[in-house]
């Protein structure tokens, strides 16, 4: 993956995320990045890119779960009072 590629995809996952855009996101050259203030090799942010990425999808999950079981709450028949 190209490195502005993988600059773009993790701005993209984080603003998913956190709904906000990340502080800074750059590239430093020679293979290195700085996320966040945060200096690390291009990998290293791939690797954060797939772990913000999972911890997203499981946030999504959770969300359809509590959804799903509001949805079934409401059509369940109840008894009148």
């Amino acid at each position: 993956m190209q490195i502005q590629e993988l600059l773009s995809d993790y701005s993209v996952v984080y603003n998913k995320l956190y709904q906000r855009p990340p502080r800074e996101v750059r590239y430093l050259g020679e293979g290195w990045v700085l996320v966040n203030g945060a200096r690390m090799t291009a990998s290293e942010l791939e690797q954060l890119t797939l772990q913000l990425r999972k911890e997203f999808d499981k946030a999504q999950a959770s969300k359809r779960t509590v959804v799903q079981k509001l949805l079934k709450w409401f059509s369940t028949p109840r008894a009148e009072a």
